[in-house]
Order: structure tokens, then sequence, then C-alpha cells
């Protein structure tokens, strides 16, 4: 059954089949990435991969927190492998994406301060000018992130709940049927499987993301209500439709990945520093049950 099919059953099944063409209106293609365990070994050079050494150019410098906390790496993207599925044209033509995170510390992302616990990094040097770096031997003291080759396909979204689409798809839905939407957005996340995904909408876990990154990379605290009650947020709210997610990675034992109680890692960029390559721009949300 396709992904749509899925969505034209759960519709069904909560009472918004009469919904279903307005609802699937506001769908987003996204590219899921299914994991292969495999022997960093065996991943070709500037393949997409989760975990092991990063591929990166020979000058290429490990990135610190404060200047003395290594962070992890956590998967790189070759965006040749990604280019069939980005349906979306989010992401360059070219070049290989690299993330990495404090793993150990974990920041949540609401605090501007945490801007220095994660790097998104961009390459467009020709494989052979990338070399395997290994991981800094004070990591291995705290665990490993399994190394697994990636796969991707096309699979469709629905808005969270809580996310400045909602106002829109609440202009269609009643009362009951926006509770129906909320339950069904749930319903929708298959809990025994992690989900890996580029672009797209988030398998959200608590609270709105994209206002979230709006208000934090402009300065304001959110991790209580402090930014959303400063009179700077209702000038700046406008842009929070600007921010796309660029990666979710789940919670995946078996990987080495457990972002706070079994919760997902979402990092999101600005379409248009997405466009103009400008990775570091980009900003991390951590979000647990």
């Amino acid at each position: 059954m396709s992904n749509a099919e899925n969505f034209k059953k759960l519709f069904k099944e909560f009472g918004l089949e009469h919904k279903t063409k307005q609802l699937l209106s506001f769908a987003r293609d996204s590219i899921q990435m299914y994991v292969n365990h495999c022997s960093d070994e065996d991943i070709p050079m500037g393949y997409s991969k989760i975990g092991g050494c990063p591929d990166v150019p020979t000058d290429f410098s490990w990135p610190y927190k404060n200047e003395d906390t290594p962070l992890y790496f956590l998967c790189q993207l070759n965006v040749n492998d990604i280019k069939p599925y980005d349906t979306n044209s989010l992401l360059p033509s070219d070049g290989i994406l690299s993330f990495f995170y404090d793993a150990v510390e974990q920041p949540w992302g609401y605090d501007p301060k945490d801007c220095d616990g994660f790097k998104v990094f961009y390459f467009t040097h020709p494989i052979d000018r990338l070399s395997r770096m290994n991981t800094p031997t004070v990591l291995h003291a705290h665990g490993s992130i399994e190394s697994a080759s990636l796969q991707f396909n096309n699979e469709l979204t629905l808005p969270p709940w809580e996310s400045p689409y909602s106002h829109e798809i609440d202009e269609i839905l009643n009362e009951k049927e926006a509770e129906n939407y909320s339950e069904l957005r749930y319903e929708s996340v298959d809990g025994e499987q992690a989900i890996h995904r580029i672009d797209g909408f988030p398998d959200a876990i608590q609270g709105d993301m994209y206002l979230e990154c709006q208000l934090v990379t402009n300065g304001l605290y959110c991790g209580d209500l402090t930014g959303y009650n400063d009179p700077l947020r209702k000038e700046l709210e406008a842009g929070a439709t600007d921010w796309r997610l660029l990666l979710q990675l789940d919670s995946e034992e078996d990987l080495g990945f457990m972002w706070g109680d079994s919760g997902t890692l979402y990092f999101w960029i600005r379409e248009e520093d997405c466009q103009n390559k400008r990775f570091d721009q980009a900003w991390v949300v951590l979000q647990c049950y």
C-alpha cells in the first residue's frame, strides 16, 4: 500500500474521509532513510552512512565543543545518493553533508548557548581528495556509534498539529476533527521502528520546533516561557515557516543512538540557508517522551 493510500485509510478510520483531498494538499514528501548494519570498512569512501569514521578533506579539523570536548560523528550524506528522491529540491546538486553532535551532554537546542554542541559541514571535494578520519580516542570511553550504510525512499508526511501549519489545517476542521487529526498523526508513526528522514515534516514528540528554531537562533531562550513571551516573538514568528527539516535521527540502540529517553534528534535549517549552502546556520532540537 502506498504512503498516500495509508493516509487515506487513516482518514477514514478517524472520521476524516470527507477531508481527504484537503488534508493531502498539506502533505510534503520526505526522504526516509533505511539503515543496513555493516562494517565501516565495507562502506566505500564518500558513501552515505551512519556512524563509523567520517570521510573528510585532508585538512579537516575535528570539531570540538568549548575547545576541549570532541563532538561525535553521526552521519554523512552524499547528495548524489539522495538526488533522485529530493522531490522538493531542497539540497544542493552534489557534495557531502557531515553531521556532528555532543552525544554525551546532548544539548536540547532551546538555549542559544547550545550552538557549539553540534556542527554540520558541507564538502564538495572529489572522492579521491577525502580520507577516513579516526575518531578521537577520548570518545571511545563513552561508547561508539555503529556504522551502517543507507538506502533512501520517498514517504509522504503531514504537518504536526503543533506547527505553524496548524492554523491552515484548523480552518478546514471543526474541533472534533482537529482532535482526530492530532490522534491520527500520532497513530501514523510506527513506534516499533526507528524513523530517520530528510526533509518533509518531522515526527514531532512535543512542541512546535519551527517556532523554537526561529526564536532561539534570534537569541531568545525557549527552555521555559521566557522566549515565547518576549515582545520580539510577534516580530519573529512569521519567519518560523522559513525552517525546513534537514535531518531527523531517531533513537536506535543497535546503532548507539539514544537521544534522551528514547527521543529523536532533529537538524533544522532555513530554506534560504540550505539553498545557499550555509550549513553552518543549521540548528538542532532534541525531543523525547
